[in-house]
């Protein structure tokens, strides 16, 4: 176990000394602002960009499960929208949208259409000006976001005033120090813990940690996916990335392929497959659907 990280209250691990707000600031102005890049790739292969839909399908077919009122008119707030391609979707669908991000970049090069419902700056002060106002949405959206913030239970209140009562919470983090992760070391098909990045990755989520800390800030999680465990990968010489990093390229896209193939098949299946992963604390990804609790 690295020294860096320390199990807390709510059963996850979390760096143990994490940088000031003003430290970590100046390191996304850096990697984000002056780079005007950050770590969007140039271009994507067509069967990339159909994954990308794949995946908001299948949590767009879990949102409308959990609404009880039937509307067409709805509404989407993406907290750190990166390309814009979940706002580019609802956007399409007739839904009012609104991303907030640190930079236009992403979604100027992906999703251009988007760019007018777009606002960039920090993101917490973005934030602000939206729940002074009681805006409120039908869907909160956090993907890949919760585990980057200083403080993610403050981030988690502060969305729970921006979503109607009857709204959805899509959380989605990497799921980390997983049954997998600790069996992949165990057997010495890696030797160490290469998912844990600082001062990117500032918490390190599992399900169960991921429902406690929601429970905490007001929510109910209705409802949790995985997705294909790319990790499955690193049993096999021939495949592991993580020994040779010359192999992750190919296991990356055999995951899109597998993920694409199973969505083919049925968005309800895939949908069930995805869960049982989650609650075998598989996947590379976690996927939670939160409600406001009940008073």
């Amino acid at each position: 176990m690295s020294a860096k990280v320390i199990l807390n209250k709510y059963g996850f691990y979390e760096v143990s000394e994490k940088p000031s707000a003003a430290e970590l600031e100046e390191y996304y102005a850096k990697k984000y602002y002056q780079s005007g890049k950050g770590s969007y790739e140039a271009e994507y292969p067509p069967e990339e960009y159909l994954y990308f839909n794949n995946k908001i399908e299948q949590k767009n077919w879990v949102i409308k499960k959990l609404f009880t009122a039937e509307t067409e008119k709805r509404s989407l707030l993406d907290i750190g929208c990166g390309e814009g391609f979940t706002l580019n979707y609802y956007k399409k669908k007739g839904w009012t949208v609104v991303g907030l991000d640190y930079s236009e970049f992403g979604v100027k090069k992906f999703n251009p259409d988007c760019l007018p419902d777009l606002i960039t700056g920090d993101i917490y002060e973005k934030m602000q000006p939206l729940i002074k106002s009681n805006t409120k949405f039908d869907v909160v959206w956090l993907d890949n976001l919760l585990e980057h913030v200083l403080d993610p239970l403050n981030l988690l209140k502060e969305c729970k005033r921006l979503l109607k009562p009857d709204g959805v919470l899509v959380i989605e983090v990497p799921n980390d120090f997983s049954v997998l992760h600790k069996f992949l070391l165990e057997k010495k098909y890696i030797n160490s813990e290469f998912w844990i990045a600082i001062p990117d990755h500032l918490s390190y989520f599992n399900k169960s940690g991921l429902e406690a800390i929601s429970s905490d800030a007001g929510f109910k999680t209705e409802f949790s996916i995985g997705d294909y465990p790319i990790d499955f990968s690193l049993m096999n010489p021939d495949s592991n990335y993580n020994k040779d990093k010359s192999k992750g390229k190919n296991a990356h896209f055999s995951r899109i392929e597998m993920e694409n193939l199973i969505h083919s098949i049925s968005v309800e299946k895939a949908v069930e497959y995805f869960k049982s992963l989650a609650d075998l604390g598989l996947g590379r990804q976690l996927v939670s659907f939160l409600k406001h609790k009940e008073s």
